[in-house]
């Protein structure tokens, strides 16, 4: 992955004056906070000089608490110990929030935005109600044909969707 540097995972900065920029997980221990001395220096005056560490290994990338002042929140839960990080986790220190991307498992883009809806979440299309010439109104602004007249021939889908009822 270091030769790529594209693969590895991402923190964007989501909120507060940082915003946009991202920084790159790397292998060895990186601490977040304000002091300039810091690997990833964050401005805000909410966070610890050492707030947090991100640490990325063999099993994943992680996030620990450094005892800092206001804590460490993983997805608007407290990180009490080592928090594992999942794609499209947010990550709230101090009033900053970041967004975990990780390209190798992504399914959000950098920002944290989710990639389409998965099939199981997709709604059933139901056709619409056919307006008829010379019909009267009916619910929702629907036309409904006049008396005596003879209604227009089921659609396969409109057919399966009254099987169901």
């Amino acid at each position: 992955m270091e030769e790529n540097p594209q693969l590895m995972p991402l923190l964007t900065v989501a909120t507060g004056p940082m915003r946009g920029l991202g920084f790159r997980v790397r292998h060895q221990p990186q601490v977040i906070g304000r002091d300039p001395a810091v690997d990833i220096v964050v401005d805000d005056p909410h966070l610890s000089r050492r707030h947090a560490e991100i640490r990325l290994t063999a099993d994943g990338v992680s996030l620990v608490d450094l005892g800092s002042t206001n804590g460490s929140w993983v997805n608007d839960l407290r990180v009490t110990g080592v928090a594992r990080l999942t794609d499209g986790d947010v990550i709230r220190i101090g009033r900053t929030e970041l967004r975990f991307f990780d390209p190798g498992v992504a399914r959000t883009d950098p920002v944290g935005l989710r990639f389409g809806t998965s099939r199981k979440e997709r709604r059933p299309t139901l056709p619409l109600p056919v307006a008829t010439p010379g019909g009267t109104p009916g619910p929702a602004g629907a036309r409904t044909a006049p008396a005596g007249a003879t209604p227009p021939p089921a659609s396969p889908a409109s057919a399966a969707v009254a099987g169901r009822s």
